[in-house]
Formats: structure tokens, C-alpha cells, sequence
């Protein structure tokens, strides 16, 4: 970057002597060769966590690039930070880094470690002010549902992209079986919706076009699905609603043309049946995965609570803030995660009637395979190869012991990407949507590698290996 044309040439020396002055002494501590305070050891002791690397995919056996003339390419980090708002001692019994004052340090530094990424997607963010320090060269968009006090993040690198458009869905209000006939009357307006619950979720979806691309871009979607194990039903709803949504927005703003990548905390595991019918919507249902979704077919009592269908473009977003206020009853019920044996969840729901639009399995799977016709979406981790060979993988380290289906997909994501002493899950992903007309599929060249278990200690969050309850994934994508 030139020096700006009102420095004086001194000026302009002086500057860099100072700057090569910070270099030399970030080098010495370094080297160890600068004797350090009790507060700067203290400082650099809780900025200390779990370093991972990259690693490419698709390069030949000499590690060697082979780059096509004119191809774009951005690297992608999701990561659910774990809102401070809704840290709870019961649910990470022996962490030792719940409060504020000991995560702040560490899950700065480690959002720093992800500024080389282009683009990172944030769920259960609630600082968003204090984590854009640590990403100066990144601007934020955001959006969370109504009354919460968190939501979603996408930073974006200002000198490689700018925003064509973005929009926010609010998923509760979203219809997932439209008619072609307005109505106005609430109860046709809730059996198109077809929820079976309040969860005020929302799914944020971003075109960003390249600064010196000629017109080309890519299409970014985060989101954090209902979080409740027994909830299977609203996951794959929520899915429905997202991919139209999606493809809806890339017509809209004509970027049909461009890849895009849905990224974010999904709730669902690879043996569940919302994974399956994002990755591969035209294979058969294992029954184990029929019967999870037949047995959520329930509604809760708060679906009352949801507004009507008038203008659900228009329900205002309480974006994140600073706020550290304590969440109403209310708010802890629909917002905490417990771990998968609880049995409480079939509290307050009663089973459907016609009227409110719950569909059967067979309808869910012919809405994803029309919203997917000719194959389904394609995982970073879940479609290479980079765990085979290692306990580090869902399938290695026996995730789908539960079901004997050998054709299903997902044993290649990562073995855990929430890693808590009371439950470990694989919840997280990056998922390259097919092309809407005939452009080229985006390819995935690096992988952000996931952790060996071992280093994970007892459990998250931890001192020294992650502030957050969930681990950044991240993916690199050239097109």
C-alpha cells in the first residue's frame, strides 16, 4: 500500500523504522530472548488455544497447485462461538473458561488465527463489536431472530468482495407447503407453514460479488437449525425452507452462475435424517431415520406464539449486541442445548391435526429432492477422503453404529465438531450447493483440519484449546 502523499519522506521513515521495531521485538519474544512482565505472560497465556492447520484436497501426490487461468477461489471458516448470554455452568461442568473475562482473550485470538480466511460465518454471536477487532479487514452483516439476544454473522474480506444483496429468513414464519392462492386467514396461513414449534431461527444468505472478479461472485448461507435432538421434523423443515429460500435469492439477484456454500451449527448428525437428505436426497431412508422423523411429527404448544403469514419479510431482526442480560424462562427453554438423553422434550406437544400442515416423511423427501433434482448438496468434509485412515473421521469412530444402511453418506466428516464433557457431537458443516444452471460445480481445494481427539482434554470449553462449546470448520473453494 503506498504511504499517503502528505507524509514528508522523514515521516515516512520514521513510520517504517517503527514498524520494523514492533517486528524485531514480536520476534524476540518469539525467540524468547526478551524477558516478559507477569502481565504480558498472563496476557499471552490466555490468548493460548488449539492451532490447526490447512490442508489442500485435490492436488497431485508433490502437493503442487494446478490452477486454471481465470478461477476465483475463497477460503470459508464456520464457527458457533457459543453466546455468552447463554453460557449455563450445568451444561460444562468442570470448564474452566465459562466466564467472560477468561473467553474473551482466546476466542479473539483465535478469530485473528481465521483473518487470512475470506469469509467466516458466525452462530450465537452476541459481541460483534468486540470480535470485528480481531477481523479488521473484514466487515460484518448480521441478523438474529426476533427477541434474541444473538444471532448470525457473516464477515466478509472488504477488498476482495462487496454485497450484491443479503437477506434474512425468518424460518418459524416461512411457508414450507406454498399455495397459489393468497389467504389471509390465520389458520390456512399456519397450515402452510406447517411448524410444529416457536424457535424464532433464522437463516442469513449473502450474494458477494467480487471487487475485480468481471461480474462473478459467490452466494453465502449460515444458519443454526432448531437445536433439540428430539426435533427432527422441524430440522428437515427448516432445511426445505432454506434451500428454496436460497434458490430463490440467487434468481432474484441473478447469480445462478455463482457457487454457494451453506454453512453453519446444522443440529443434525450424518446419522440423522436432516444430513441425509441435504447430501443425498434420492437414496432411500434408512428405516431408523424414517421412524426419528415420524416420531417428531408432534407440535408444541408454543406455535401459537407465531405471528401470521401477512409480511414475514418485514418481521424486524434484533441484530447481536454487547448485551450480557440474563434470558427470560422463556428464552432458556427454546435456546439451550442438553445433552441427546434428555427425555423431556415431548413436553407440551400434542399430536397434528390436518390443520396444522405437518406433512409426512414421504412429502419432506420429494420437497428436498425437488429442491435438489439432480443430486444433493456436496460436504467439505463429507465428500473427501482426508479421514479415512484415522480415528478422526464420524464414520472411524463408529457414528453409525446405530444404523446398518453401509450406503449412507457422512462417514467422512469430522468425529466430533462439539465437544462438550456432557455430549459429543458432529453438528457443523460446509455444504457446496449444486449449480442452478449449467456453470461449472465449485471445487474444494483445503480443508481447515479438525482436531485428534485426544486434544480435546475432557471437554469444552477449555483453556488453551477452545473458548466456544463447538470447533471452527472451514473450507476453501475455487471456481
Amino acid at each position: 500500500m503506498p504511504a499517503p502523499a502528505n507524509l514528508t519522506p522523514e515521516q515516512i521513515a520514521k513510520a517504517a523504522d517503527r514498524k520494523a521495531a514492533k517486528l524485531a521485538k514480536k520476534q524476540a519474544v518469539a525467540d524468547g530472548s526478551v524477558e516478559l512482565g507477569d502481565a504480558q505472560k498472563l496476557e499471552i497465556e490466555r490468548k493460548k488455544f488449539l492451532k490447526r492447520e490447512w490442508r489442500l484436497i485435490g492436488r497431485d501426490s508433490e502437493g503442487t497447485q494446478v490452477k486454471e487461468q481465470g478461477k476465483s477461489k475463497a477460503r470459508i471458516v464456520t464457527w458457533n462461538v457459543l453466546a455468552q448470554t447463554l453460557v449455563r455452568r450445568e451444561l460444562f461442568p468442570g470448564s474452566d473458561c465459562l466466564r467472560w473475562s477468561d473467553r474473551k482473550s482466546m476466542l479473539l485470538a483465535e478469530l485473528e488465527h481465521h483473518s487470512l480466511s475470506d469469509i467466516i460465518c458466525l452462530q450465537e454471536c452476541d459481541r460483534v463489536k468486540e470480535y470485528s477487532t480481531s477481523l479488521p479487514q473484514h466487515i460484518p452483516i448480521q441478523g438474529s431472530g426476533p427477541g434474541k439476544l444473538h444471532g448470525l454473522v457473516i464477515f466478509y474480506r472488504k477488498s476482495k468482495f462487496f454485497v450484491r444483496s443479503q437477506k434474512l429468513i425468518h424460518l418459524d414464519t416461512e411457508e414450507l407447503s406454498p399455495s397459489k392462492e393468497d389467504s389471509n386467514d390465520d389458520e390456512d396461513g399456519k397450515r402452510r407453514r406447517g411448524g410444529s414449534r416457536q424457535t424464532k431461527n433464522v437463516s442469513l444468505i449473502v450474494a458477494l460479488e467480487e471487487i475485480d472478479g468481471g461480474g462473478r461472485g459467490m452466494v453465502v448461507a449460515t444458519t443454526h437449525l432448531f437445536w433439540h435432538p428430539k426435533y427432527a421434523y422441524e430440522r428437515v423443515r427448516q432445511s426445505i425452507i432454506i434451500l428454496r429460500s436460497i434458490r430463490q435469492f440467487q434468481k432474484d439477484n441473478d447469480c445462478t452462475s455463482w457457487p454457494c456454500i451453506f454453512a453453519g451449527d446444522l443440529n443434525t448428525q450424518p446419522s440423522e435424517a436432516t444430513y441425509q437428505l441435504l447430501v443425498s436426497p434420492h437414496a432411500p431412508l434408512p428405516q431408523p431415520m424414517i421412524d426419528e422423523i415420524t416420531s417428531s411429527r408432534l407440535v408444541h404448544d408454543s406455535v401459537v406464539k407465531v405471528a401470521p403469514l401477512s409480511a414475514p419479510s418485514e418481521i424486524p431482526s434484533t441484530t447481536a449486541t454487547g448485551s450480557n442480560t440474563p434470558i427470560t424462562k422463556d428464552e432458556e427453554e427454546g435456546e439451550g442445548e442438553l445433552p441427546v438423553s434428555n427425555e423431556k422434550s415431548i413436553a407440551n406437544t400434542r399430536s397434528p391435526s390436518t390443520s396444522d400442515g405437518i406433512l409426512p416423511v414421504d412429502q419432506l423427501v420429494r420437497g428436498m429432492r425437488e429442491l435438489l433434482p439432480l443430486g444433493g448438496t456436496q460436504s467439505a468434509y463429507g465428500s473427501t477422503r482426508w479421514g479415512s485412515n484415522n480415528k478422526e473421521s464420524f464414520g472411524n469412530r463408529g457414528g453409525f453404529d446405530s444404523i446398518e444402511d453401509e450406503n449412507v453418506n457422512g462417514k467422512e466428516e469430522p468425529a466430533y465438531t462439539c465437544f462438550t464433557p456432557l455430549f459429543r457431537l458432529t453438528l457443523d458443516y460446509l455444504l457446496l450447493l449444486p449449480p442452478l444452471d449449467d456453470s461449472p460445480q465449485g471445487e474444494i481445494t483445503a480443508l481447515y483440519t479438525p482436531p485428534k481427539i485426544e486434544e480435546l482434554g475432557e471437554g469444552l470449553p477449555r483453556k488453551g484449546i477452545c473458548a466456544s462449546d463447538h470447533l471452527a470448520m472451514g473450507c476453501e473453494i475455487s471456481w
